[in-house]
C-alpha cells in the first residue's frame, strides 16, 4: 500500500471517513500523512473496521468533509 497525503487522500475521498495506518503528523498533532486501508460514506463502517483492527498499534481517522462551524450541534 501506497502513503500519500492528507491532501491527496481529500482529494479522492471527498466527503468521506478514512482509516489510516502508519500516519505522520505535523507538530499540531493532525494527520499530515498515510496508508488508507478503508474509506467510506458511514463512520460506523469505518468504526467497525477499527475495531477489526484494534491490535495495530497506530490507526486514525479522518474526515474528508467540511467540519461545521463552531457552536453547532451534529449527532452521530
Amino acid at each position: 500500500m501506497l502513503k500519500s497525503s492528507t491532501k491527496k487522500i481529500k482529494q479522492k475521498f471527498k466527503d468521506e471517513w478514512v482509516l489510516l495506518s502508519n500516519f505522520e503528523t505535523n507538530e499540531f498533532n493532525e494527520p499530515i500523512s498515510g496508508v488508507v486501508i478503508a474509506h467510506s460514506k458511514k463512520r460506523s463502517e469505518i468504526y467497525d473496521r477499527l475495531g477489526e483492527l484494534k491490535r495495530r498499534k497506530r490507526l486514525c481517522v479522518l474526515f474528508t468533509g467540511k467540519v461545521p462551524p463552531e457552536n453547532v450541534a451534529v449527532m452521530f
